[in-house]
């Protein structure tokens, strides 16, 4: 064998240790999907592939904003590097670092200071001299998404180009180890905030009424359906006891919170506490709707979010019912005989909005025997179906002329019915809600799942 033969022999045999090494440690790299632990693991094992004495793997900034873009130190190894944790930045195409990951390409520096694109900055924030430097991109499918770098050979020496070509190598095994261990993280967070929002809508459709009720000469019902797992609609039925020998009074509260979904039930649950402990003082619905309006609108401040809001009071006794309407939609009274359709409103604001505001009370004097009153959210006359056309208020009306015939609970059965017709198959967007009080001899005597 020639010497020339022997030097080729002699490169192709540590060429392919050099290669083995590097399969090895890419075994390493992917075998953990926990994220920090895997950008650990990359910059270790680039470290003993490479002899270096140093190593730093830096990350591109995704998150919209200032900073898209830039290039944030995550992993630093060797002397000094605690200098360089916290995540020290770099704009796009500054120093070695930001010139690979504009580019894609790999870099070999013999000579760091020597080079017109190396940035000495890092060198006088840690003290840490680069003598030579390999610095490689982390390629997922055509797209940059970090650069790693290794610094100054241990004992002496440079980088070789094959020493780069292994780093490449290192690179991409890395690269995909990454993004799996990302979206590996990402799916146990959606994991748990999914488990979390199932403990919350749990949560929260325990607070909504599991009953009606026993009200004298009223028959009452309510449903209520959200289009996420939790909901900022709100309904209630309440008892007041009697107090020094006067009537009992019932009452029944709808309520919207703007928006839908964990935030918007939040504030429902708090309309609810507020709304029950209020209901332990005496006054009446004007006074109550008051209180509750401003401590609501203490807790929110500005943050831009309110509730509208309908509190209605039944005095069996007298077969009254009081109304306080807080921006919400006005009630609707059908009374069978007429075959009419009467809007029950009021002054008002919604909850969370002006804390001094003063509500006002209208008194519905006593009803003819079937009359039914029904209150909903928006949801319900908003719903749109395929072709964008919206439910309406007249639809509504009709069905609750079809329903009212039965007791309450078929006039809600008939809306929600009608409602599902007309969306056939289409998503709800908003939350429903809906109760209806009707007017019926000898209604309260059983109670009404």
């Amino acid at each position: 064998m020639t010497e020339a033969a022997g030097e080729n022999a002699g490169r192709l045999s540590d060429r392919v240790a050099a290669l083995t090494r590097c399969f090895a440690l890419s075994r390493l790299v992917t075998e953990s999907l926990d994220l920090s632990e895997v950008l650990e693991r990359i910059m270790t094992t680039s470290r003993q592939a490479l002899s270096a004495e140093a190593a730093s793997l830096l990350l591109v900034d995704e998150t919209p904003g200032p900073g898209q873009g830039d290039l944030i130190f995550t992993v630093a190894q060797g002397p000094a590097c605690q200098d360089l944790r916290g995540g020290f930045r770099l704009a796009p195409g500054e120093g070695v670092a930001g010139w690979v990951a504009a580019r894609a390409e790999s870099v070999l520096l013999v000579d760091a200071y020597d080079d017109p694109r190396f940035n000495p900055d890092v060198d006088r924030l840690t003290g840490y001299r680069t003598r030579s430097m390999a610095c490689v991109p982390l390629l997922y499918r055509g797209r940059v998404i970090g650069v790693a770098q290794c610094i100054n050979r241990a004992g002496g020496g440079v980088f070789t180009r094959d020493e780069v070509e292994t780093f490449s190598l290192l690179a991409a095994q890395a690269a995909v180890a990454i993004v799996n261990a990302r979206l590996h993280g990402e799916a146990l967070a959606k994991q748990r905030m999914e488990f979390d929002m199932e403990v919350a809508a749990g949560v929260q459709q325990s607070l909504l009424p599991q009953g009606v009720p026993l009200v004298p000469g009223f028959d009452l019902a309510g449903a209520s359906l959200s289009c996420d797992a939790t909901s900022g609609d709100y309904y209630d039925f309440m008892r007041r006891p009697a107090a020094a020998g006067g009537p009992e009074r019932f009452f029944v509260a709808v309520g919207d919170v703007t928006g839908h979904g964990i935030q918007a039930a939040l504030l429902m649950t708090s309309v609810r506490a507020f709304l029950r402990a209020r209901l332990l003082a005496p006054g009446g619905p004007a006074a109550i709707v008051g209180d509750v309006n401003r401590l609501l609108t203490c807790d929110m401040g500005d943050s831009g979010r309110f509730m509208t809001f309908f509190l209605l009071e039944i005095d069996p006794a007298a077969g009254v019912m009081r109304s306080v309407r807080a921006g919400h939609d006005p009630a609707l009274l059908y009374d069978p005989a007429g075959d009419t359709f009467t809007e029950v409103g009021g002054r008002g604001i919604p909850l969370g909005i002006d804390a001094g505001w003063t509500y006002e009370e209208n008194v519905l004097r006593p009803l003819p025997e079937g009359a039914v009153l029904v209150l909903g959210t928006d949801g319900i006359w908003e719903a749109r179906a395929a072709s964008g056309e919206m439910y309406g208020k007249a639809r509504l009306r009709q069905a609750i002329a079809r329903g009212a015939s039965g007791d309450a609970r078929s006039v809600v059965d008939a809306v929600l019915a009608d409602l599902d017709a007309f969306l056939a198959g289409m998503p709800r967007h908003d939350d429903v809600t809906l109760v209806v009080v009707k007017t019926a001899p000898g209604a309260g005597k059983k109670e009404v799942s």
